[in-house]
């Protein structure tokens, strides 16, 4: 659950909540993703094994987990965790007031040397790094295009999702650090989001829109 100063409130939408953060006064609707493109019920599984993975004394057995979704669906499942990465921008930019696409575009792996005598291997981080940060912004947006190029980006070349999985976790790791320095607890945001919404009818409802 968001922490103090962020708090759930209900909508005449039956399939979105309002979160509002009482010291700033922003606010957004955040809804379910379509059940064909999403299934709520995938994006809180990813929510509890993302957390698991950010707890060092379970991540080896979130991350076993993690790798056997990404083999059996990669797409659905690195979506997923982009969608939930996305909701957390969400929380910060309620919090800061940074523009969530800035936000985006900040993410990074943290502790990745880089330097002149490495350019091949900065421009490999950054190659990854983007495709990630490419995701987001495909479930921030709901952009089809950019839906359909982060579809591309698991594709090519062949056996780049388990990598892409990693690269992901670390960002989101990343984000989880900003949010817990911003006093944000991302636990069981989307748990709660499912808990109290259903299914959208029409599937280009979008997924967070701006309340104020």
């Amino acid at each position: 659950m968001p922490s103090a100063g962020l708090a759930w409130q209900t909508l005449t939408d039956p399939g979105a909540l309002a979160l509002v953060d009482a010291d700033s006064g922003r606010a957004a609707a955040l809804a379910r993703p379509h059940p064909a493109d999403l299934p709520m019920v995938q994006i809180v599984d990813l929510e509890r094994l993302a957390t698991g993975w950010l707890t060092p004394a379970t991540r080896p057995q979130s991350a076993r987990h993690l790798s056997e979704q990404a083999a059996g669906d990669p797409l659905r499942t690195l979506r997923g965790l982009c969608w939930l990465m996305a909701m957390w921008v969400v929380a910060v930019h309620l919090r800061t007031g940074w523009q969530p696409t800035a936000i985006v575009g900040e993410l990074q792996v943290p502790g990745i040397w880089r330097g002149a005598e490495a350019p091949y291997s900065a421009r490999v981080w950054d190659d990854l790094a983007e495709r990630v940060r490419l995701g987001v912004l495909a479930a921030l947006t709901g952009d089809l295009d950019a839906n359909d190029r982060f579809a591309a980006a698991l594709s090519s070349p062949a056996g780049i999702a388990p990598i892409l999985l990693e690269q992901t976790l670390r960002m989101l790791e990343d984000l989880h650090r900003q949010m817990l320095e911003q006093g944000i607890d991302p636990r069981e945001m989307a748990g709660t989001l499912a808990l109290y919404t259903v299914d959208p009818a029409d599937r280009a409802t979008a997924c967070f829109r701006p309340l104020t």
